[in-house]
């Protein structure tokens, strides 16, 4: 993490007021039902192609981690500041043209609405994560202000800062992020082993095998998740061995480990004995 992104992220979480999580809406990672629209999550990683997908969902939750608690936030940054948030190389330029890229594709798709202004930078107003294009309210709060019963859009899941503060926005790739999120939504605050299969990965959160695949295994390798076999249960006479994996999130590790710091590779593959449904 190189002393320039490391300011920019120090400057952020001062504008996040210090939050340690970036808050996350349910809605925003998985489907409401089988019959629903693809979750914003999968809308963001889809387009111009994995690198172009990246960066929508890195600014775009860069975006609601220095939101942590507001309702209707407006940013007027220049793009170099979120090119150096995001560790891009030539933040002045390539890095720069990237986020504004990614910022014309959410505007387009109305996750933020840019209000453009002659000689300065554009507004950007945040708009809902669950994707209904309404302005932005924290869902923290609005859990505590309206009754239980509407509590449901607003459940949310909370990404450590170390995904900023300790540079893994820069190191993990778009689908390593995207799985980490689903690994948060399935745990829902208990860290607990979790079993994502292949279908699962497809009808609830849209996401396609290879982005399951490659993000759980990036995980795995930078040990941000433990992966285990659990046997299936056979028939009495079932000669076949045959187990599923369950993966095991370790939120704290975005805070306490080092991107740059080199673990030991794991001996086995994570997904050798990858139970298919």
């Amino acid at each position: 993490m190189g002393q320039i992104q490391r300011s920019a992220a120090k400057q952020a979480r001062a504008r996040a007021g210090g939050a340690k999580t970036a808050a996350v809406r349910c809605r925003f990672i998985s489907r409401t039902d089988a019959g629903a629209l693809s979750p914003p999550l999968a809308r963001l990683l889809r387009g111009s192609g994995g690198r172009g997908g990246a960066a929508r969902l890195n600014l775009y939750l860069s975006m609601l981690w220095l939101s942590r608690n507001e309702d209707k936030p407006v940013f007027q940054y220049p793009a170099v500041a979120w090119a150096q948030l995001l560790g891009y190389r030539d933040p002045e330029g390539a890095g720069a043209r990237r986020v504004q890229e990614a910022l014309r594709w959410l505007d387009n798709e109305a996750f933020v609405r840019l209000q453009r202004k002659p000689g300065v930078s554009s507004a950007v107003h945040l708009l809902s994560d669950s994707g209904a294009g309404r302005p932005y309210t924290a869902p923290g709060p609005m859990m505590k202000r309206i009754e239980r019963s509407k509590r449901e859009e607003h459940l949310y899941v909370q990404l450590p800062a170390g995904l900023w503060t300790n540079g893994w926005i820069t190191e993990l790739s778009g689908a390593a992020i995207a799985m980490y999120l689903v690994l948060l939504n399935e745990q829902r605050g208990e860290e607990k082993p979790v079993w994502i299969s292949p279908s699962m990965g497809r009808d609830r959160y849209d996401l396609s095998d290879e982005t399951r695949r490659k993000g759980l295994n990036e995980l795995a390798g930078h040990q941000l998740v433990s992966v285990a076999k659990r046997p299936l249960h056979q028939g009495l006479f079932e000669d076949t061995y045959r187990s599923r994996n369950v993966y095991d999130l370790k939120p704290r590790h975005l805070d306490d480990l080092d991107p740059a710091r080199p673990r030991p590779a794991t001996s086995d593959d994570p997904f050798a004995w990858d139970d298919d449904e």
